[in-house]
């Protein structure tokens, strides 16, 4: 098990910051007993990654292959961070499978000076966060403001649920904070999942700051007649949106991936509501709709305690490339858009660059925008409401 678990970590922490694929990618696949274990093991390497390197890296002469920086990382993380093994038997796997790229020896020296070396818990942001993400969060952020990220960073988020259409918060659970109207707890996963209550659409498993957006638009869904959420899977979003529309009116959730729209038809069906399912780039899409909601891809940078990589992922260049599709994204939503009407803009970044950009189109004048930065209690998100002005 230890063998296999290290060999698929090495795989994907490989594939990760080659910038292929995100963390999830790479265990989404996997039967739920190693996902679950790789999964926290990814989660622990990202979030004291800088730590762990401040232990090895000085060790070499030069950085290695990252095959073999990605086993490094991986051991050492067991090592250092997951009991329930044993250091030494980790180190011997560690060298066996580091025979494939010839740095056996190379890998057995510099994990054994490392734990002779010992190491320390990170404490300050810069013992934390990688370096080029933090120069970018200090032009933007106070030292407090990034400080208290970082500290967030290592913690695990709780598991947190929205309470759907009245449902009663259950026994054992408390309440979180959210925007209104919308209602969210937390609580023990196991007991949310397998509960009737879940399997009849009583909650949905979702973080708070997803009310955020929806919470912006409240008003004006009550005045929509038909509504389009064109990046809709897993459908979070626009289950809350249709909760809100009054007798008659339609949504259609749209998304470019198939495998995820069965997710978003299976969640409606399972809450008991109707929607328009599309599997359609937005390009494809087409009608004139009250109002647009737009959940764009972005950094991620607002929810990296679930998503530890997306810090590790950031750069300028990724930071652009995101900001040109988001444009495109847009562009569309706002042809989608009928005149005088209303288009939600939301993301799960908290970056400023990022956000501010969406909300320069001279057709969009902004009714309200709000930012939420992560706490313990949820992860951080923005969300504009814009009306499209009349032609």
């Amino acid at each position: 098990m230890l063998e296999n678990v290290l060999e698929l970590s090495v795989a994907a922490v490989s594939a990760i910051d080659s910038g292929k694929v995100t963390l999830d990618d790479t265990v989404d696949h996997l039967p739920d007993e190693c996902r679950r274990t790789l999964s926290h093991l990814l989660s622990l390497l990202y979030r004291y990654r800088k730590s762990i390197r401040r232990v090895w890296v000085p060790l070499c002469r030069k950085m290695p292959q990252i095959e073999v920086a990605a086993l490094l990382d991986s051991a050492l993380t067991q090592c250092f961070h997951q009991t329930g093994v044993e250091a030494y038997s980790v180190v011997n796997v560690a060298v066996k499978l580091a025979r494939r790229y010839h740095a056996d020896k190379f890998v057995n020296a510099i994990l054994r000076s490392s734990l002779r070396n010992g190491y320390t818990l990170p404490e300050k942001a810069d013992e934390i966060l990688p370096d080029e993400l933090l120069k970018h969060w200090q032009k933007q952020f106070s030292a407090e403001t990034i400080g208290a990220m970082a500290r967030i960073f290592l913690e695990k988020p709780q598991f947190t649920f929205r309470l759907c259409r009245g449902a009663e918060l259950p026994a054992g659970c408390a309440a979180v904070p959210s925007a209104e109207p919308f209602r969210f707890a937390c609580g023990v996963p196991g007991a949310i999942l397998n509960s009737p209550e879940f399997a009849s659409g009583a909650y949905y498993i979702q973080d708070p700051a997803t009310s955020l957006s929806v919470s912006l638009a409240a008003g004006v869904l009550g005045e929509s007649r038909n509504v389009l959420d064109i990046c809709a899977a897993p459908g979070g979003k626009t289950l809350m949106a249709a909760e809100l529309l009054t007798g008659g009116a339609e949504i259609t959730a749209a998304d470019v991936s198939a495998v995820r729209q069965k997710l978003t038809a299976e969640n409606f069906a399972r809450h008991h509501l109707t929607a328009r399912i599309e599997v359609l780039p937005p390009e494809k899409l087409s009608g004139s709709f009250d109002l647009v909601i737009a959940d764009l891809p972005c950094s991620n940078s607002g929810v990296f305690r679930r998503r530890p990589d997306a810090l590790w992922r950031f750069s300028k260049s990724a930071l652009a490339e995101v900001m040109k599709l988001q444009r495109q994204i847009l562009q569309e939503a706002c042809r989608l858009t009928a005149p005088g009407k209303w288009l939600l803009i939301s993301t799960c970044s908290i970056d400023r660059e990022e956000n501010e950009a969406l909300l320069t189109m001279p057709q969009l004048k902004v009714l309200k925008q709000e930012t939420w930065l992560p706490d313990t209690d949820h992860d951080g998100a923005f969300a504009a409401l814009c009306q499209k002005l009349p032609l």
